[in-house]
């Protein structure tokens, strides 16, 4: 008998040896306790990422009443019927994310470069020399926030107010029915993000396209509905922040178990983006995916009905010994396939490149400034989507000391 249960003590620390238990006996497992199929094969989680037709990103696309009440929730609330691009497939989702691409691309990206290195400079600053930090409240969470921010091209007085306001907005989406003052705060708040977009730049003033910039000029040319541009605005500011996060998080924590690398890093002899890219592989913050069948299917040889669920593990996939040679050693150096942690096909990450210029950029300064890192506390956190640490104290490595 075959049984996945990620709520067990443990598995967020190191849920490895679960998924590759799992990948080798029923590597598409039906889950009765999550009410899911459970995919931890390169191959089967890439063909549903793939299949946008057959696998759906949208929960109101689930069978029964999980579906049902993601709709009926989205008609009650204000801005539901604006699309959520994560969770938008087809020419809906083509023509959303159109609007926006050019404010990643790589010469959005090289223009922001700069700003990013004055974040990371004034975030670590504050920093005791040679004292232990506490890496996610004092850089990692606080970096991705203004990060997105900066690249967003928001008024600086706007900024703050514009967290805030995003946060109103979703928390609409997600339980307004049950906080009857999240409908009113919504509302208010999508007024507050119209007159932000009114405020913002065009979209190569100062160098660089930004993402508010491309949003007004969609607006104005009538490519955009005002709910439209609202909820681009607000997915892309929250969905990534957490990940990319955790992400320089994870990076840390391996360097400090594989000290040679860390050493490597600091003299020169390895890049950073070779560091982030083998993080992401070998520790993805991103751990699950979901996806809806919107008709039978085959996955794997198991007979999937339309309407139920599948959760495309992103951990188990990043390790497959099928596609990674010696999946559980950390090796920066290797080659080979790409990793899932931003996905593959239509719902590729639209903010990878940011993503990876920003860790890359602060994991380069850390190891500027720390040296090879110890790991001084650690506690995790995160959900079975998104995993990563809640806190992580690192601090130098003692001259001659040590470690794993």
């Amino acid at each position: 008998m075959v049984f996945f249960r990620p709520d067990r003590p443990g598995y967020g620390e190191n849920p490895y040896p679960e998924l590759e238990r799992l990948r080798r006996t029923e590597p598409v497992h039906w889950s009765a306790n999550l009410g899911a199929w459970v995919l931890t094969r390169y191959a089967e989680c890439e063909q549903v990422l793939l299949d946008a037709e057959t696998f759906s990103a949208d929960p109101a696309d689930g069978a029964g009443q999980a579906g049902e009440r993601v709709a009926a929730h989205r008609a009650a609330m204000p801005l539901g019927d604006a699309p959520i691009l994560g969770h938008t497939d087809g020419p809906d989702h083509a023509r959303l994310r159109g609007v926006v691409n050019r404010a990643f691309g790589a010469r959005a990206i090289a223009a922001r470069e700069p700003g990013i290195r004055r974040l990371v400079a004034e975030l670590l600053e504050r920093v005791t020399p040679g004292r232990p930090f506490e890496l996610m409240d004092g850089l990692a969470r606080p970096l991705a926030a203004m990060t997105a921010l900066q690249h967003f091209g928001l008024p600086p007085a706007r900024r703050e107010g514009f967290h805030a306001a995003a946060l109103a907005v979703m928390r609409a989406r997600v339980d307004g029915l049950s906080d009857p003052a999240a409908p009113r705060a919504a509302e208010a708040a999508a007024g507050y993000i119209l007159e932000t977009l009114d405020e913002a730049a065009p979209p190569w003033a100062g160098g660089g396209s930004t993402l508010a910039g491309e949003l007004a000029r969609a607006l104005d040319a009538g490519e955009l509905s005002a709910a439209e541009a609202v909820m681009l605005l607000v997915h892309i500011g929250l969905a990534g922040n957490g990940p990319t996060a955790m992400a320089l998080g994870h990076a840390v924590a391996a360097l400090a178990m594989h000290p040679d690398v860390a050493a490597a890093l600091a003299a020169g002899s390895l890049g950073a983006a070779a560091v982030i890219e083998e993080t992401l592989r070998w520790d993805s913050p991103t751990h699950s995916v979901p996806r809806f069948a919107r008709r039978d299917a085959v996955v794997g040889g198991r007979r999937v009905r339309a309407g139920q669920r599948l959760l495309v593990m992103i951990g188990a996939a990043n390790r497959d010994p099928e596609r990674f040679a010696d999946p559980d050693r950390f090796d920066p150096r290797r080659t080979g396939p790409r990793h899932l942690s931003f996905g593959v096909g239509m719902h590729y990450c639209l903010g990878a490149p940011l993503a990876r210029a920003e860790l890359a950029i602060a994991l380069e300064e850390l190891v500027r400034r720390f040296g090879v890192p110890r790991v001084v506390e650690a506690a995790r956190g995160g959900t079975l989507e998104v995993r990563g640490f809640e806190r992580l104290v690192i601090a130098p490595r003692e001259p001659g000391e040590l470690e794993g």
